[in-house]
Parts: C-alpha cells; sequence; structure tokens
C-alpha cells in the first residue's frame, strides 16, 4: 500500500462533501478520471459514506463497485489498494470489519488478482477479524481471563513501540488492569516495569507486525472490550 493513498484519502474524508446514496454512488461515474486525484477523492468519499450508512445498503454500493472495476483491471487493482487504505488501514477513520472482508472475499472470488496478489488481502482480512469487541481474546500462549487486561503488540525492534510501553503503563486509566506486552518481531526484552512480556511462536500468525504499537482490553471472562487501538 503506497503511503501517498493513505494520507490523501485521509485529507479528503476531511472534507465531508456532499454524496449521492450510497447505492447509487457508482451509477453513471467514471471509474478513472484523466487525473487520477478526482477518482481519488470521489472514492475517499464513497468510504466516508458506506461506513456511515445501513449495513446492507453498504455491500451492495461495494459489489456495485466491483462488477464494474471487473470490466476494467486497471481500475481493479488501484481500486483493491484504496480499499486497503480507506478500510483496513487503522490510521483511517473509516477502517471497518464487515466491508474489508466483504472487499477481499470479493477480490478472492472474482479472479482478477492472481494468488499471489490476494493472499496479502486475504492475510489482512484474518488478522482483522481477530480480537473484536464481544469476541473471545485470542493471544497465542496466553489465558486472558480473571482479570482486567491490557494488551499492548509491539514490534520489540521499534524504539516507538517502546515508547507506548512506558506511555500506557504510566496511563492512571490502567493502573488496575493486568498489562500484558506480545512481542513480535526481533529485538531484546525490554526492561520497563509493569509488564507481563510474551514471545509467542505464532504471534505473527495472529497480528499484523507492520501496524504496531496497538493495544486491546479484556475483561475477566476472556472477551475483548476494546478492539485495536493506535499506541501512538
Amino acid at each position: 500500500m503506497r503511503l501517498f493513498a493513505t494520507a490523501a484519502l485521509g485529507l479528503a474524508l476531511l472534507a465531508g462533501c456532499q454524496a449521492p446514496g450510497v447505492r447509487e454512488y457508482w451509477t453513471g461515474v467514471p471509474l478513472l478520471e484523466d487525473n487520477i486525484k478526482v477518482s481519488e477523492d470521489r472514492f475517499a468519499q464513497f468510504t466516508e459514506l458506506a461506513v456511515s450508512s445501513p449495513e446492507e445498503d453498504a455491500l451492495a454500493a461495494l459489489d456495485l463497485l466491483f462488477d464494474r472495476m471487473k470490466e476494467d483491471g486497471v481500475a481493479y487493482y488501484i481500486y483493491a489498494e484504496w480499499m486497503e487504505a480507506a478500510f483496513y488501514n487503522p490510521l483511517s477513520p473509516c477502517r471497518n470489519v464487515t466491508l474489508f472482508t466483504h472487499a477481499v472475499n470479493r477480490i478472492a472470488a472474482d479472479g482478477i488478482l492472481n494468488d499471489d496478489e490476494c493472499r496479502p488481502f486475504i492475510q489482512k482480512r484474518d488478522w482483522m477479524q481477530l480480537n473484536q469487541k464481544g469476541h473471545p481474546a485470542l493471544v497465542p500462549d496466553v489465558v486472558l481471563e480473571g482479570a482486567s487486561t491490557l494488551v499492548l503488540v509491539l514490534d520489540a525492534s521499534c524504539p516507538s513501540c517502546r515508547e507506548a510501553l512506558t506511555k500506557l503503563g504510566e496511563d492512571k486509566k490502567w493502573e488496575d488492569f493486568r498489562k500484558v506486552a506480545v512481542l513480535c518481531g526481533y529485538g531484546p526484552e525490554p526492561e520497563i516495569p509493569g509488564w507481563e512480556y510474551i514471545r509467542p511462536k505464532a504471534a505473527e500468525a495472529v497480528f499484523d507486525i507492520h501496524f504496531t504499537p496497538v493495544y486491546f482490553t479484556v475483561n475477566s471472562d476472556g472477551i475483548v472490550t476494546e478492539s485495536y487501538k493506535l499506541a501512538i
């Protein structure tokens, strides 16, 4: 995913321009303008509308968009990347599990992208579906029951991730929580007190190391009460 796409989407989403109804959004408009920025802004406006619309309408609009994308291979690749930036990236205000899952399922089913091109989308879909609010918490090799728990996932080699340990550890909001730090990647175990440090063998099958540090909270029954949030 190119960084410029994420930045452009974020700026456009803040604009809050007037938009048509979500179901008919992609009716009668070109997918790719000569000026690609126009198309990117149109898609950003759509994502903002989609996440604020009834789920059934948003999914129908996505299907219409995919049906049109299948007629233009270039558009398919571009829009697939934009969907990742809008619906998956934790920095996006339109991050949405349902819409990203639906988009990836269409990408896998449509057959426009080959297996190697589909694989990263599928992996992100699978990561995103884990540790959602109201679902049983999943951290390999750890039992998250018996106490309210703050789980911080970090790249052990990343300095800003280590800063998150101090930031969250000193926040009075979490003083009564058990604190578990899940170390991904390579790097020594931090020496910041107040945390239980674990390095599960299967950590990167559950967590996207490229979007760390993130944290989530779990209640005493092992159920997620707050899903992934960036800790920076």
